[in-house]
């Protein structure tokens, strides 16, 4: 039984529930990211690498692992050191860029009170996962923009992992950075062992293909990086990574350890924020204790 009261219509019965609208269907997830280029970048080797068979289970606690181990094993052997891992206990260290947040796990065991930005590339859940091992919470933060949501001299320490993702603008490193603070990043280095191959071996196609570039950031020279951080000062600037398999058969011979330093793959940059001139001067000229 049906009826109309003035503008109202009234349903009984059936035909109530047959007029209603239909619910929405549920929303996709969203699709999880090849883990191989996920390892990749995060243990910075070329995507020609090829997994082995006793590869762990995409995304499991066993895999995150073994991401864990060997980003810092061998050719990454150099990241604890140039990441400073164990020399900022206490202090708010903010990664940017953070591939599945296995340096914010580092960070975390040695103290440092890390805080995660994650980008529209990003995989929050991934990075969450991941984290989730450490035991301890850490703060995750969605970024979207050139402008980071974060206070004016929130941070101690800004780690900024240049190889693959954009990079924010100076100018909002060194507002969110406390005086004194200290910039860590790494980028793909524009003079590196690829440059110098195609350069002295033309040919080298003939007879052998170099693997490709392990990293898709905009390249960088030491020069251009302090330029581009001008605002920063004492800066030094570093070439690191290189692996046996990215040279050609005669170049192999050479001592690796020299070889990363001359035509490395990854640039490191530490840089300072400045401190106010006032305090400087106030420093400078204070009398010394008798």
């Amino acid at each position: 039984m049906s009826g109309t009261v003035a503008n109202l219509r009234l349903y009984t019965g059936e035909a109530a529930v047959a007029d209603l609208p239909d619910p929405p269907p549920p929303a996709d997830p969203a699709p999880l990211p090849d883990p191989v280029v996920l390892a990749g970048r995060e243990l910075i080797r070329p995507p020609s690498y090829l997994p082995t068979r006793h590869a762990r289970d995409p995304f499991s606690p066993a895999w995150f692992d073994e991401l864990d181990r060997k980003r810092y094993a061998r050719h990454g052997s150099w990241l604890p050191k140039a990441l400073e891992f164990g020399r900022h206990p206490g202090e708010a260290v903010l990664l940017l860029n953070p591939g599945v947040g296995t340096d914010a796990v580092a960070y975390l065991r040695h103290g440092s009170e890390p805080t995660v930005a994650a980008g529209p590339a990003d995989h929050p859940d991934l990075i969450r996962a991941n984290l989730a091992r450490a035991g301890h919470p850490v703060r995750v933060v969605l970024t979207d923009g050139p402008d980071l949501p974060f206070a004016d001299g929130a941070f101690d320490v800004a780690v900024l992992n240049g190889l693959d993702g954009p990079s924010p603008s100076p100018a909002e490193l060194l507002r969110v950075l406390k005086a004194g603070g200290k910039l860590i990043g790494l980028f793909p280095a524009r003079y590196d062992a690829g440059y110098w191959q195609d350069l002295f071996l033309p040919l080298q196609h003939l007879y052998w293909r170099r693997p490709a570039d392990s990293s898709t950031g905009p390249r960088w020279s030491a020069a251009g990086l302090r330029r581009h951080f001008a605002g920063f000062v004492a800066h030094r600037v570093k070439k690191r990574h290189l692996r046996r398999g990215e040279l050609p058969h005669l170049w192999r011979v050479l001592p690796l350890a020299v070889l990363e330093r001359l035509v490395g793959r990854v640039l490191v940059l530490k840089a300072f924020k400045p401190l106010p001139a006032l305090k400087l001067a106030t420093a400078v000229h204070r009398p010394l204790a008798a």
